[in-house]
């Protein structure tokens, strides 16, 4: 049987009689698979010793131990009591270690915090090297799995940093939510205590020992070491903005290679070879110190995969440059500047108001021109006549007049009336301004921008194999992971999308481009220049 058919069954038979704990149960076995431990964080009666009873049972021999923590509890209840015939007859000062917890496979300690000192230390030692000392003894520790759990994060100040610090995953179990899941949990029997998983689903050690290498050997792709040192960056940048030191989220380098290790379990146990984004959602799992954390750096996680996850790995940029440097050359090379001569309205500000001058001097009886405002000769449209107000040049007197454009340079008609008017000229002046113009480039040039383009469009055209390989290696099974909610794998397959887009765009500009370079007009010795510079 396949791995992932073995877990996918295994945790179907985890869940029988447990509701709406899926999530739960899963991460806590990955995490036994990974040989990591979590902490559940929750109210009294929201079944998390209930998890850790139903763990064991994922094991070949599976035992438990479970215990609820206080201020009292002393290293015999945890470890098991001195044994008093070793001590009479051997003077030796031994535990009996069986149905204690250096004897279990999955422990589950309850109200974990309010574990004393002597505790701590020793459970430090369990969790980092497998090992219990029991007198003269060092013994290797066959726990797959330590589940802690309390309604509280530990306090600041009384030395449980070290320990906080080897729950690598951490949860927060809730209430039952839905209305029947709810019904049913209190109507029918609960069989928690009942083993159903099959035996052949069972893990055994060797598979365990097995497997321990096999997940060692899984591949890191390069996209899933961006999408990490992207999440690194925004808690650099978050922590930079929080001056409260408590705020701050501090994730030590061991507990990033745990991290790692978890996802290489997670792609192990979902036969896959290497570890792909979906698996680094995980990630959310293991980086929250405080509660109000938790949406914080799950968007981080989100933002790196959307905005990140492939793309540092089909590194745009170079293309990017490449096609600015291009186009700057081609309008180089396919334009020149000449100062042309133009004639335009004269513009006269008279209490801040902007005129253009219209030589009338001798039409409608007045000896003198006529000022109309600039901005509505501006606005004036073809075959309308439009009444205005004309101020006098000489006394500043100011009547209506009718105006309307004209389709020659520098003039305009007026009119008495709203039709019938006369063509009249503008005072005018001369302004130089230095015009592009276009030119055919030389046809070396020619050939060797036609290579330029060969060479983006094969580097685009190699981008889109590469992401078309992505989507048939990756997105066939992104929404079949085991620990990972499916619909997050849409995010994933937003940034191929958006990734396809952009590589699109480039390949339009490039062509629009050599649409332009091939289709230029030659305007050297044009007549357009040439009736522009007579203006």
């Amino acid at each position: 049987m396949a791995v992932k058919s073995k877990i996918q069954e295994l945790l179907l038979q985890l869940n029988d009689g447990v509701y709406e704990k899926k999530e739960v149960i899963a991460l806590a076995l990955l995490s036994s698979v990974a040989g990591e431990s979590i902490f559940l964080l929750g109210a009294p009666g929201v079944a998390k010793s209930l998890i850790a009873r139903r763990l064991k049972y994922a094991y070949d021999n599976g035992k438990s131990f479970e215990y609820l923590m206080s201020r009292f509890s002393t290293p015999d209840e945890i470890f098991g009591p001195v044994s008093i015939s070793k001590l009479k007859d051997e003077d030796k000062y031994e535990r009996n270690i069986d149905n204690y917890l250096p004897s279990a496979t999955v422990v589950f300690l309850d109200e974990i915090w309010k574990a004393g000192s002597s505790i701590q230390n020793a459970l430090l030692t369990v969790l980092n090297e497998k090992k219990y000392r029991n007198g003269e003894k060092e013994i290797d520790v066959p726990m797959k799995a330590l589940i802690s759990a309390s309604n509280e994060l530990p306090s600041k100040g009384e030395g449980l940093e070290a320990l906080w610090d080897r729950f690598l995953v951490r949860l927060v179990v809730e209430n039952i939510q839905g209305k029947q899941n709810f019904n049913d949990m209190i109507s029918k029997p609960l069989n928690s205590s009942e083993d159903t998983v099959d035996d052949i689903l069972k893990i055994t050690d060797e598979e365990y020992e097995e497997w321990s290498k096999a997940i060692d050997e899984i591949e890191i792709p390069e996209n899933v070491f961006n999408v990490i040192d992207v999440i690194r960056n925004y808690i650099d940048e978050h922590n930079k903005k929080e001056d409260n030191k408590e705020k701050q989220i501090y994730i030590s380098d061991r507990r990033w290679r745990k991290i790692v290790r978890l996802l290489r379990t997670s792609a192990f146990l979902n036969d896959r070879t290497a570890v792909d984004l979906m698996d680094c959602f995980l990630i959310k799992h293991c980086i929250w110190n405080e509660t109000e954390q938790s949406n914080t750096v799950f968007q981080f996680v989100k933002d790196a995969i959307r905005e990140h996850g492939y793309k540092l790995s089909l590194d745009l940029s170079d293309i990017r440059i490449a096609l600015k440097e291009f186009d700057d050359d081609v309008k180089t090379e396919t334009s020149f500047i000449k100062p042309v001569k133009y004639t335009i309205p004269k513009k006269y500000t008279i209490q801040k108001k902007d005129y253009y001058k219209v030589l009338i001097k001798g039409a409608f009886k007045y000896d003198v021109d006529d000022l109309i405002e600039k901005e509505v000769i501006d606005n004036l449209k073809s075959d309308k006549y439009i009444e205005t107000i004309r101020r006098r040049e000489d006394m500043g007197d100011q009547d209506p007049i009718w105006i309307n454009k004209s389709s020659k340079k520098n003039k305009i008609f007026l009119s008495n009336s709203n039709d019938n008017g006369k063509e009249y000229d503008f005072e005018c002046t001369s302004t130089t301004k230095y015009e592009r113009f276009s030119k055919k480039p030389h046809g070396s040039v020619l050939k060797e921008w036609e290579k330029q383009v060969a060479k983006i469009l094969t580097k685009t055209g190699n981008l889109r194999s590469q992401i078309d390989h992505y989507k048939s290696e990756d997105l066939k099974h992104i929404r079949f992971n085991l620990f990972v909610d499916k619909n997050l794998a849409e995010i994933v397959e937003n940034n191929l999308n958006d990734l396809e887009k952009e590589i699109g765009t480039l390949e339009m500009e490039v062509n629009s481009i050599k649409n332009y370079y091939e289709k230029v007009e030659d305007q050297t010795d044009s007549k357009e220049i040439k009736s522009l510079e007579n203006e």
